[in-house]
């Protein structure tokens, strides 16, 4: 008989740093953030590999979120002297609403970010992410717009 694994307990959310060698999980994440948030980008996921290559090599640190050593969401940000800029937060399609990206970014704001301002931008097309970044706090510092 096998062993029912809906039993079997859930390992806590780990949380690592991404290195090099997760490039290709990352830009498959990238692509499906991408086509999630509806953005105009047209990059196939070896330019997304170069791309995440040169972020994680040049100013930009990764973390991702693994549940049983399976990444379920990942974070892209920098440090731009004054505060930290949060390029991409990304949670696995069927993770979301299970309080990933909550606890991750409780995480970063514990372990990481704890020094200074978080900004972020978010497509105002993505109105799912726009009313999670407000429930958590965030506010609008700006508004970007273009033609």
């Amino acid at each position: 008989m096998e062993p029912d694994d809906s039993k079997r307990p859930r390992e806590k959310m780990r949380i690592v740093e991404a290195d090099l060698t997760r490039l290709e999980k990352l830009a498959e994440m990238n692509k499906r953030l991408i086509e999630d948030e509806g953005h105009s980008n047209p990059m196939n996921i070896q330019q997304l590999v170069q791309r995440m290559y040169e972020w994680l090599r040049g100013d930009y640190r990764g973390y991702l979120a693994l549940e049983d050593n399976t990444p379920v969401a990942y974070c892209l940000y920098r440090d731009d002297g004054e505060y930290y800029y949060l390029r991409q937060l990304y949670v696995e399609r069927e993770w979301r609403r299970r309080g990933v990206a909550t606890r991750f970014l409780d995480w970063m704001y514990q372990q990481v970010w704890i020094d200074k301002r978080v900004r972020l931008e978010v497509l105002s097309r993505n109105e799912g992410a726009i009313a999670f970044y407000r429930k958590y706090g965030f506010t609008i510092g700006c508004l970007s717009m273009e033609k």
